[in-house]
């Protein structure tokens, strides 16, 4: 599909449509706007948000303009408005959670909106850290997760682009950090969210925890993860003080009791899953198997077998979840917590 040029993206009805929705209900505070950055800005920031080489030109040369494209210039700065809004809050703000994915026919411009997002909204993410006092090493880690979904994009679709707008907006409102090999999120415990109808003996319902997730760039190693939980505690009380985390919790298909059948006992998925109190509901999620291990475009699933036919089955963990599969079965995703160390 050819390119769409930047005047149509002006007149684009999805443009409209989102500059209207991110004026909508946003909630006091935030940042002044931000000025147009100069080129030798926006390079530095796709360094530190690790935007790879093969997307990296395309990235700065659809970044809008207030002059030459006013129109997507307004919506992201209204998008800059909703994602900090309210920044000292825990959560996100409800309406970045309406950000749609761009329509197809906008080419490299609507793909790369919410790259051009993040890289406007980095200053005011860095100078929040600097100001909680978050070490560079941390930051480094946590903000190149950008780059690294626009590696899974690419991967699934076969052209640069990002469609994980909003699950970045933890990082930049600093919920989220990644500390060595895990990712740690502020929240709080949701019982009922999880199919819970009864104490576990974790955490209570309502209770600050520390969301893990499991970034897929690497071994999940005990020692690796032991050395991010006993970080965990001292980096948040250090930097987040008022907010007391006794327990982590995790909600992944990384914790499918299915697994423990089909791996080897010392497998290190299932040393990961030893590690927690597993509870709650066991929804389907094969979809989240074939993206993350895979990198399949969302809803894969969908087209059956013919999905699973095209799979690599290079490594055991492929071959496990593919045969599975195959074999008419789904994976489940698993609810645990843990006690922080």
């Amino acid at each position: 599909m050819p390119e769409t040029d930047p005047a149509t993206v002006e007149r684009s009805d999805w443009l409209a449509a989102l500059g209207a929705r991110a004026a909508e209900d946003v909630p006091h505070g935030g940042p002044p706007p931000p000025s147009p950055p100069t080129a030798a800005e926006l390079a530095d920031r796709t360094r530190l948000l690790a935007v790879p080489d093969v997307d990296r030109a395309a990235v700065l040369a659809t970044f809008p303009d207030p002059a030459r494209t006013p129109r997507r210039w307004q919506a992201l700065l209204r998008c800059h408005r909703t994602l900090f809004a309210d920044a000292d809050a825990d959560a996100s703000p409800p309406t970045a959670a309406d950000w749609p994915d761009a329509p197809p026919e906008l080419g490299a411009y609507g793909r790369y909106f919410y790259v051009h997002l993040y890289l406007l909204a980095l200053p005011y993410a860095l100078r929040e850290a600097a100001r909680r006092g978050v070490p560079d090493d941390v930051l480094r880690a946590t903000f190149a997760d950008l780059g690294a979904k626009l590696t899974s994009y690419r991967a699934a679709y076969g052209t640069g682009g990002l469609d994980r707008q909003t699950w970045l907006v933890r990082h930049f409102r600093g919920t989220l950090h990644r500390l060595g090999r895990l990712q740690f999120e502020r929240t709080a415990h949701r019982a009922a969210t999880h199919g819970d109808t009864a104490a576990t003996g974790g955490p209570a319902d309502g209770a600050p925890v520390l969301a893990v997730h499991i970034p897929g760039d690497g071994p999940l190693s005990p020692d690796l993860c032991d050395a991010s939980f006993r970080a965990a505690r001292p980096f948040h009380a250090r930097h987040f003080p008022g907010e007391p985390y006794a327990y982590a919790t995790c909600h992944s298909w990384l914790l499918d009791e299915q697994l423990a059948a089909r791996l080897r006992g010392d497998a290190n998925i299932l040393a990961f899953q030893r590690r927690f109190h597993l509870h709650g509901d066991r929804p389907v999620c094969d979809d989240d198997v074939l993206e993350f291990v895979f990198r399949t475009p969302p809803r894969a699933t969908a087209d059956g077998l013919a999905v699973l036919d095209t799979l690599p089955r290079t490594s055991t963990l492929q071959r496990v979840l593919t045969a599975h599969l195959r074999a008419g079965h789904h994976w489940r995703l698993g609810h645990g917590w843990l006690p922080l160390p």
